[in-house]
């Protein structure tokens, strides 16, 4: 009886020594699990919050347009009138005035006319304010002629308000009975203004003629002229060509019928024809024939003008985007087939000759080789490392090279992908559609590039 007693407590203790020792590894395992939870998120929120906030753009299509600015000298069709008497002049006709052949210009007389003194109504002074204003725009602190340019203009506006206000209190009667008037021998644009350049013709153009142009013109409305002053001047044709020189080949432009012109003063845009032709210098150079807008031009004879040349359509992507990186190159017949997931992955050599497969990001692939970046986390690829290929080929990593390319954001973490740029400006690039393991349209890229790494993850 005492035994069996015995033998009952000590079942009963192995019993709870069971017990213990169950509850003791279930107690184990869990705090493993939670040990290894815990790690986990402490290791992604340490992650996550040491990097920067990633800014996101979103690849779209775009282009840049390419414009050559030129600096160059005016051709006309022009005709001077002078007078044949002495006396006092009076003017029918303003400035850049179309006029007929035959119509009625100027009329000269012995006595004078009386000028009265006029004021400035408001829609005067309204147009005299768009004008200051406009070449207020458009000057520059590296070319002050054109202020020059803004006080002729001004100073024509001007006198065209006082002619309209002066012929309205003109005897007309005196005038008929003037002892010389003047009328067009041409129809055309009437100008006042006479520079010595009226009768130049385009194949006497040299590359140093701008540089020795004089830029005085002579007004020719005087109040009293003398036989043989020049009175005024008929541009006698709308078209009109511009001389200039470039380092840029226009040739090929001549087999197009027009090219895009924006006139940087004028602020005026319009179509033009380029054709080249030798100097008197003999040089090749280009002119430019426009037939648009002839009274803008109408008293000058250098101007500043733009030329669109191309344009450059592709991927639109910020320049702050992109980020250089050193990538391996592996030959392409280092590429296997994983014979479980038919996924493309690469053999390493590892510890002691035992072949590893791994995959990575392939930044960039060209005929004979892949491309990827130092730092892609997913291959942990080291310099110097071995790698073989199903026929015992082997190939060790040496040969390094440095892409142009961006973060693509769409794995939720960096992964660098090589563009090639076909041209840029300060703030964009173009580059490459449809590039072989490059970017796609409406991919997400990382916008701050240099504020972070490859295989950072999406804070933003």
């Amino acid at each position: 009886m005492l035994f069996k007693n015995k033998k009952l407590n000590n079942d009963k203790e192995n019993s709870k020594d069971t017990k213990k020792a169950k509850s003791f590894y279930i107690f184990k395992v869990l705090f493993i699990i939670l040990v290894i939870i815990g790690a986990y998120v402490v290791f992604n929120f340490v992650k996550i919050f040491s990097n920067k906030n990633v800014k996101i753009y979103e690849v779209t299509t775009g282009e840049i347009v390419n414009v050559d600015r030129h600096k160059g000298f005016i051709y006309r069709d022009e005709s001077i009138a002078t007078c044949i008497n002495n006396g006092y002049i009076n003017f029918y006709v303003a400035n850049a005035e179309r006029v007929n052949r035959g119509a009625f210009i100027y009329s000269i007389n012995d006595t004078p006319s009386v000028v009265q003194s006029f004021e400035l109504n408001s829609n005067d002074k309204k147009n005299i304010r768009q004008n200051i204003k406009m070449y207020n725009n458009n000057i520059t602190d590296y070319d002050f002629s054109n202020i020059y340019t803004a006080k002729d203009s001004l100073n024509g506006l001007i006198n065209e308000i006082n002619l309209v206000k002066q012929l309205e209190n003109i005897d007309i009667e005196k005038e008929i009975n003037a002892k010389e008037k003047g009328y067009a021998k041409f129809a055309g644009l009437v100008s006042f203004i006479i520079d010595g350049y009226e009768s130049a013709k385009i194949e006497n153009y040299s590359d140093d003629i701008i540089k020795k142009f004089d830029s005085v013109k002579v007004s020719t409305q005087k109040k009293e002229v003398i036989s043989g002053d020049n009175i005024y001047k008929i541009i006698k044709s709308p078209e009109f060509s511009i001389a200039f020189d470039s380092a840029y080949d226009y040739d090929n432009y001549q087999k197009s019928n027009n090219v895009l012109v924006k006139f940087v003063y004028e602020n005026v845009t319009t179509n033009g024809r380029i054709e080249s032709f030798i100097g008197s210098d003999g040089k090749k150079h280009f002119k430019l024939n426009i037939i648009d807008y002839p009274e803008k031009f109408i008293d000058k004879r250098i101007v500043e003008f733009e030329i669109e040349n191309k344009k450059i359509s592709g991927y639109k992507v910020p320049i702050k985007s992109l980020v250089s990186k050193n990538c391996y190159m592996i030959p392409k017949t280092m590429l296997e087939k994983d014979p479980e997931t038919n996924e493309d992955i690469f053999y390493k050599v590892g510890i002691n000759g035992i072949r590893e497969k791994f995959t990575c990001n392939i930044s960039k692939e060209d005929n004979n080789y892949y491309y990827i970046s130092i730092d892609d986390t997913l291959s942990k690829l080291k310099y110097g490392d071995v790698l073989i290929n199903r026929f015992n080929d082997t190939f060790s990593l040496s040969e390094v090279t440095q892409l142009n390319g961006v973060y693509n954001m769409n794995k939720g973490y960096a992964i660098f992908k090589n563009v090639d740029i076909i041209d840029k400006t300060n703030e964009y690039a173009i580059v490459k559609k449809q590039t072989v393991n490059g970017i796609s349209l409406y991919d997400h890229i990382c916008l701050n590039a240099n504020d972070i790494k490859e295989g950072d993850l999406i804070t933003s």
